[in-house]
């Protein structure tokens, strides 16, 4: 943080303090300190600031084209890390492609794709499954991802990996099926991409709380 920020933020916090009247001694530390910083989770692995990553999502059962849910949600993931992670390089998800049509016989694991696009570290994203029907009459996301971070510096080996894991949203309630379908996919497909993207950089820990809020306040 900018020492002008950071002054800025400190004295904000302390007018604030003081206008709340605030008890003595150290209650106003945690107000202090949320102000200042933020509530931050840490990133699970922060190994790929100033890499060349490449960000790759493969269904159950083998990559499909472009426009599949593994595509879309390699693409939006991909953002995420591009806003969010100092200085990263990402490999065009478009080269990514490119790779693929030219060698979709020959893929054998994720490291064949980092050596072919010369990326210096993949992102590897297993979709076990995928859907948004709850039932013949409501729409709910719900998908089982795994993913893994091969450093291609170091021969392709996993250097963090975090198990299958089921995402739902909303995780409270669900939208009815005569509302518009197509938004709700692109819009779980972008909180998925974010709840996975949340491992590879710190963030503030009430986005989590209000993914279910924004998505009611949006339909």
């Amino acid at each position: 943080m900018r020492p002008t920020c950071f002054a800025a933020r400190l004295l904000t916090c302390l007018v604030v303090s003081l206008a709340l009247g605030a008890a003595p001694g150290c209650g106003m530390l945690p107000t202090v300190a949320y102000w200042m910083y933020g509530n931050k989770t840490p990133a699970k692995f922060d190994g790929l600031e100033g890499k060349r990553v490449a960000v790759v999502c493969l269904d159950a059962n083998s990559l499909k084209g472009p426009g599949t849910e593994a595509d879309n949600i390699a693409k939006s993931v991909a953002r995420q890390l591009g806003y969010s992670v100092p200085n990263i390089k990402l490999v065009r998800q478009s080269e990514v492609a490119d790779w693929f049509d030219n060698h979709d016989q020959d893929v054998a694991d994720y490291t064949d794709i980092g050596r072919g696009v010369k990326a210096d570290m993949v992102v590897g994203i297993d979709l076990e499954n995928f859907s948004i029907h709850e039932g013949q009459t409501l729409l709910k996301g719900r998908a089982a991802v795994a993913t893994r971070v091969y450093d291609m510096q170091r021969g392709g080996e996993v250097v963090y990996e975090s198990s299958q894991r089921e995402i739902v949203w909303p995780e409270s309630g669900a939208r009815h099926v005569t509302e518009n379908e197509a938004n709700f996919r692109v819009a779980f497909i972008q909180t998925l991409a974010m709840k996975i993207a949340h491992e590879y950089y710190a963030y503030d820990s009430a986005d989590d709380y209000g993914l279910d809020a924004a998505f009611l306040g949006n339909n």
